[in-house]
């Protein structure tokens, strides 16, 4: 798939940052004025610009600089034009196996239970689910929409013979978790269950918070994932002069795998 860097210029030109506010240099859209001193509506037009250089490009996917991410305002603004913003979540997503295996260490899937807390299903998160029931002792899922995964209950049930628990009990469901995996529930949803104290939770939100006092547990985010990069990556970094960039960023623009 084809990528454009998003970057801010080194060095700001003022004739640029004036007239020309963004420019297209090879595969990069370089930003000729400084974003975090920028007002709001200028921030609105760099934005438009960027995505008319990427519709002109036939474009829809784009890595932004480790400093542009800093700035919310206009990363919203990105990500309201539909753009593919490559994201270090994407990594953790592919890699939550990995994580699963740091986190039981010693004790394996066989002898372990999984309690999964997803409410929309897509590739991925199905791709999970499938590998799990058959790799764990057992699998629960918690969904505010069972009827969405009787049809993943069903042939898990018809083809391998292995039954899964799927439950909305706010009060019971999760009150013995040890390790969850939570897919897409937010903090507001997640809070409203009885959580185990001690649990460890794998999470694909940004921003999850356990506000239960008495939870001690471990909430593991994408920032706490750091892989194990090829050697090539170095010199793809060095020959593109992509040192502004998220080494997980670049690895899903260029899809590298690990």
């Amino acid at each position: 798939m084809k990528t454009f860097f998003v970057e801010q210029a080194d060095k700001i030109n003022t004739l640029k940052s004036i007239f020309n506010k963004v420019t297209k240099e090879n595969e990069k859209i370089i930003i000729n004025t400084k974003i975090n001193k920028a007002k709001f509506g200028t921030k609105v037009k760099v934005a438009k610009k960027i995505s008319n250089i990427l519709e002109s490009e036939k474009c829809r996917q784009i890595v932004v600089s480790k400093e542009l991410k800093q700035d919310k305002e206009l990363m919203n603004l990105l990500y309201g034009y539909n753009l593919n913003i490559c994201s270090p979540k994407w990594l953790f997503k592919e890699h939550t196996d990995e994580v699963i295996e740091s986190v039981l260490k010693d004790k394996s899937k066989e002898e372990s239970e999984i309690w999964i807390c997803i409410n929309e299903i897509d590739d991925i998160s199905q791709k999970y689910i499938y590998k799990f029931a058959k790799e764990f002792k057992r699998i629960n899922i918690i969904t505010n929409h069972i009827g969405k995964f009787k049809k993943i209950e069903n042939k898990l049930y018809e083809e391998e013979g292995i039954l899964i628990n799927i439950s909305n009990n706010k009060r019971k469901s999760l009150s013995n978790a040890e390790l969850i995996l939570n897919i897409d529930f937010p903090k507001e949803i997640l809070n409203k269950f009885t959580i185990y104290q001690n649990a460890t939770i794998i999470t694909w939100e940004e921003d999850l918070k356990i506000n239960k006092k008495r939870f001690n547990g471990t909430i593991i985010y994408e920032e706490n994932y750091s892989p194990k990069y090829p050697t090539e990556l170095e010199k793809i970094i060095t020959e593109n002069n992509l040192e502004k960039y998220d080494k997980r960023d670049i690895c899903q623009a260029i899809e590298i795998k690990l």
